[in-house]
C-alpha cells in the first residue's frame, strides 16, 4: 500500500457540531434517489425558518443515507471526484459530473488516513436541537422528537479520505453540461460507524456533551435504534472492517476565479521524482516549484492526471530550466497518460528513456516495449488499443483498489471487464480469457478485503464467463462452489 498522507482537523468531529438545518437529496444526474422521507418539511414554516441559506454547514453528517445511497456514493468516489449542488437547504449529488472515458479527470480521492478515536455522542431533545445538530436528517427524524422522544447520535470516526484537489476551477468543468449546477465538490469525507437511538422518557440527566465523554449520555429511558451505519463494535477491533462507512462530508465551493496560481497545493508526503534534487530550505521560486512537482507526483499516484499536469505547469512557470524540464519529464509522461493524452505521454516517456540511457544500452525495440507496457497500465481503459491493453489497465485498477481497501473500486473494474467480454465480437479466445481473468481477480480482491458475499458473486461470474458453453451449467455452478470454498479469507462465510 502506498504511504498515506495525513489530513489534519477532520477527525475531531465533536468540536464543531453547531450547524444549521439543510436537507440532503442524492441525485444521479437529475433524478433524485432515496429522497422520499427527506421531503417532509420542505414547504412547512418550521423547515423554511430553520433551514436558511445563511446557516448551511460545509461539513454535514449524512446519517440519513440508506445502503443504496452509501453504495452509490462509494462507487462514484472510487473513480472520480464527487460534485454537488449545495443551495439553501438542499444538497444534490451530481453523479453525472464526470468523464466516462477518463476516470479522475476532475480529481480523485487518496488512500484513507486512519486515525485513533473513541465513541462520541450528542443528544437532541427537541426540533431546535435536531435542526442545529443533525440538519440533514431533521426532516426524516423530526417526527420522533415531535412525539416526545429524544434522539442520540453515537458515532466513531476511524479515518478520513482526502481528495487530490483543494480547489476546482469553474472552467475545468465548464465543458460538461452535467456539471452545470455544481456549486461545491466533496473535498474529503470521514469514515466510521454510527447509531441513531430514540429514547422515550429521557431523564434530566441526559447530557448534551458534544465531546462524548464516557461514550454517551445517562438515561432512564426505553431506547430503539432508528438508524445504523457500520458497526460501533467493529471500531474497537484492529481490522475495523465494519467501521469504514462514510458518515460526514467536507465540502468546498467550486472556484469561480480565473487564476489560482498563488493558491497552495494539498499537503503531500514527499514522493521523489526520478532525478529531482533535494528540496531547498529557503522560500524561493525553486522551492515552490519543487513542492509543486512533489504534489504532482502524489496526484499521479492517486490517479488524478489532470491535477498532476496543472501542478507541473505551475511549477514550470516558477522554474523553467533544462534541469527542471528533465525532472518533470517522467512525471509528465505518467500524468499525460492518466489524463487521457496517451500519445503525448508515450512521446514524453520515450524521450525520458532516451535521456536516461546515456550509455545507449537499450535498443529502439526495448524502448518501444517499455513505452507500451507503461501505457497499458496508465492510459484509461477506453483509450487502450486492444483487449490485452484494456485487461492490463483493469488489473492495475484492481491492484490500486485493493491497496486502498476500496471494494467498490474492485467491483467497478470487474463490471467493466464483464461488459467488454460480453460485447466483444472479434476477440480471440486468448483475449477473452485474459479479460475473464479480471473477473477472477475481482473476486480475489473482494475476498482479500473480506467482502465474502461479493467475492462469491464475482467468483460465480468468472466461472460463468469462462466455462459456460463448454460444460453443463450445473457443473459450472458446482465447480465454482467447490473452488470458492478454498478461499482462506472466506471459509465458513
Amino acid at each position: 500500500m502506498r504511504p498515506r498522507s495525513r489530513m489534519t482537523g477532520l477527525a475531531a468531529l465533536g468540536a464543531a457540531l453547531a450547524f444549521a438545518g439543510c436537507q440532503a437529496v442524492q441525485h444521479t444526474d437529475t433524478t433524485p434517489a432515496g429522497a422520499g422521507p427527506n421531503q417532509m418539511l420542505n414547504d412547512t414554516a418550521v423547515g423554511q425558518n430553520r433551514c436558511d441559506a445563511g446557516k448551511i454547514t460545509s461539513s454535514p453528517f449524512v446519517v440519513e443515507w440508506d445502503a443504496t445511497d452509501l453504495s452509490t456514493f462509494e462507487a462514484k468516489a472510487s473513480r472520480d471526484l464527487v460534485f454537488v449542488r449545495y443551495e439553501g437547504c438542499k444538497i444534490d449529488l451530481l453523479y453525472g459530473c464526470s468523464d466516462n472515458g477518463i476516470p479522475g479527470r476532475y480529481g480523485r480521492y487518496q488512500d484513507p488516513t486512519f486515525t485513533s478515536g473513541t465513541v462520541e455522542s450528542f443528544t437532541m431533545k427537541n426540533e431546535d436541537e435536531l435542526f442545529a445538530k443533525l440538519p440533514l436528517g431533521a426532516a426524516r427524524f423530526g417526527g420522533s422528537v415531535k412525539t416526545g422522544e429524544a434522539l442520540e447520535l453515537r458515532y466513531y470516526v476511524s479515518g478520513a479520505v482526502n481528495s487530490t484537489r483543494n480547489y476546482v476551477e469553474r472552467k475545468a468543468i465548464a465543458d460538461n453540461p452535467r456539471c452545470a449546477g455544481a456549486t461545491h465538490f466533496v473535498s474529503a469525507y470521514n469514515l466510521g460507524a454510527f447509531e441513531l437511538l430514540a429514547h422515550k422518557g429521557l431523564s434530566g440527566e441526559a447530557g448534551v456533551d458534544i465531546q462524548g465523554a464516557g461514550g454517551g449520555a445517562k438515561t432512564t429511558s426505553d431506547s430503539s435504534n432508528l438508524k445504523q451505519g457500520g458497526s460501533l463494535e467493529s471500531c474497537e477491533t484492529q481490522a475495523q472492517r465494519q467501521c469504514r462507512v462514510p458518515i460526514r462530508l467536507v465540502l468546498q465551493p467550486v472556484d469561480e476565479s480565473a487564476q489560482n496560481l498563488d493558491k497552495g497545493s494539498p499537503a503531500a508526503a514527499p514522493i521523489a521524482a526520478p532525478i529531482d534534487p533535494p528540496p531547498p530550505a529557503e522560500d524561493t521560486p525553486w522551492a515552490k516549484a519543487y513542492k509543486l512537482r512533489q504534489s504532482a507526483a502524489q496526484k499521479e499516484q492517486a490517479g488524478d492526471g489532470r491535477g498532476c499536469l496543472d501542478d507541473l505547469e505551475r511549477a514550470r512557470k516558477l522554474e523553467d530550466t533544462e534541469q527542471s524540464r528533465r525532472t518533470s519529464l517522467y512525471t509528465g509522461a505518467l500524468c499525460s497518460m492518466r489524463a487521457g493524452k496517451c500519445d503525448e505521454g508515450r512521446k514524453m516517456f520515450r524521450e525520458y528513456l532516451k535521456n536516461e540511457d546515456k550509455q545507449h544500452k537499450m535498443t529502439d525495440n526495448q524502448i518501444t516495449v517499455s513505452v507500451d507496457t507503461l501505457a497499458k497500465s496508465k492510459c484509461p481503459v477506453a483509450q487502450q488499443k486492444d483487449m490485452s491493453g484494456k485487461a492490463q489497465a483493469l488489473m492495475v485498477q484492481l491492484q490500486e483498489a485493493q491497496g486502498r481497501s476500496d471494494p467498490q473500486g474492485c467491483i467497478a473494474a470487474g463490471k467493466e471487464a464483464e461488459k467488454i467480454v460480453r460485447t466483444a465480437r472479434s476477440a480471440s479466445v486468448q483475449e477473452k480469457n485474459t479479460m475473464n481473468a479480471v473477473a477472477m481477480m475481482t473476486a480475489q480482491c473482494l475476498a482479500q478485503l473480506e467482502r465474502c458475499k461479493d467475492a462469491r458473486e464475482w467468483w460465480d461470474r468468472y466461472y460463468d464467463l469462462q466455462f459456460t458453453g463448454t460444460m453443463p451449467a450445473a457443473e459450472v455452478k458446482s465447480a465454482a462452489a467447490q473452488t470458492f470454498a478454498t478461499f482462506p479469507q472466506c471459509k465458513g462465510k
